[in-house]
C-alpha cells in the first residue's frame, strides 16, 4: 500500500501533478467485473489531495495542442446543472449524483430481508424513496444553527445500494452500479467553505476534472448562499485509476515518449 498525497494551486495542476504520480507510483490491476471488464486499470493505491485556489479559470484542464480536451468550461456547467443540481433522471437512469446532492427519487435495488424494529421481514420487488435536498438542509442548518458545527455532510448512496450488483442484467446498459461519489463533507472556518469529496471509484483521466469542476460550482454556490468565501477543495479515494485505453492520451500529455 502507497499512500500519495498531493497539495496544489489549481484543478488543472492538481490533474496534472495525479497523472504524473499515478503512472510513476500506480499499481497494475486487472480488471473482473464492472466497467471495461478483462482489461487493466493503473489504479493509487489510497490517494488524497487538497486544492488551494480551486476557483482559479479556466476550471477544465489545459493541454497542449494535439492532445485531446477531456472536458470543456460549457461541458463542466452543464454537469453542475445536470448532475448535482437536477435530480429528474432521463429515460433507463437509475439515478445521478443529484439524487442525493440535491434530491429525487431512488429506487431501492431488490431485498432479500431486512429488520424492521428488530423483526426480520422479507419481501421482493422495488420501492422508491424520496432523497431529501441536503444542500438546502446543510445551508439552511448553517444559517439556523452557525458556521461551529460538524453536522453538514452530504451523503450519496445508501448501504443498499451496493445490491443493484447482484440483479441480474442482459447486457451492459441495464448493469447496475452504486455512485462512485460518496459523500462531500462540508466545513466553515473564519468565514471561509470548505469542502472534501470521497470517491470510491474514480477515473482519474475523464471523470476527475469535470467532477471536481463540478463540484467547485456547488462549492461557489453555497459559499454564495451562505455569505461565505470559497476556500480549498479537497478530495480522497482508494480506487482511483486510468484505464489502458487511455494510457496513450495519458502518455501525450505528459509528453512521454
Amino acid at each position: 500500500m502507497t499512500p500519495v498525497f498531493i497539495v496544489e494551486r489549481t484543478l488543472d495542476s492538481m490533474w496534472f501533478n495525479l497523472l504524473s504520480e499515478v503512472w510513476n507510483k500506480g499499481s497494475k490491476t486487472h480488471i473482473d467485473t464492472g466497467s471495461f471488464a478483462g482489461s487493466n486499470r493503473l489504479e493509487f493505491d489510497f490517494v488524497a489531495g487538497t486544492i488551494k485556489f480551486p476557483a482559479t479559470r479556466p476550471l477544465s484542464p489545459i493541454v497542449p495542442d494535439g492532445v485531446p480536451p477531456v472536458t470543456t468550461e460549457e461541458d463542466i456547467e452543464k454537469y453542475f446543472v445536470n448532475y448535482i443540481m437536477d435530480g429528474n433522471l432521463d429515460v433507463n437512469e437509475h439515478y445521478r449524483y443529484s439524487t442525493w446532492i440535491s434530491g429525487g427519487d431512488y429506487v431501492i435495488p431488490i431485498f432479500n430481508s431486512a429488520i424492521v424494529n428488530n423483526v426480520t421481514t422479507k419481501w421482493s420487488g422495488t420501492f422508491v424513496v424520496k432523497v431529501p435536498n441536503q444542500v438546502q438542509w446543510c445551508i439552511d442548518h448553517y444559517k439556523k444553527k452557525g458556521f461551529g458545527n460538524n453536522h453538514c455532510y452530504i451523503q450519496v448512496g445508501y448501504p443498499e445500494s451496493n445490491l443493484a450488483y447482484d440483479r441480474p442484467y442482459t447486457d451492459e446498459a441495464s448493469r447496475g452500479t452504486s455512485p462512485c461519489l460518496r459523500g462531500i463533507d462540508t466545513k466553515i472556518l473564519d468565514g471561509v467553505l470548505h469542502l472534501h469529496a470521497y470517491f470510491r471509484s474514480w477515473d482519474l483521466f475523464a471523470g476527475f476534472p469535470e467532477n471536481m469542476g463540478g463540484i467547485l460550482l456547488l462549492m461557489e454556490y453555497m459559499a454564495n448562499e451562505l455569505g461565505v468565501e470559497v476556500g480549498t477543495l479537497s478530495f480522497s479515494s482508494m480506487k482511483c485509476h486510468l484505464y489502458d485505453s487511455q494510457l496513450e492520451a495519458v502518455k501525450a500529455r505528459l509528453n512521454i515518449e
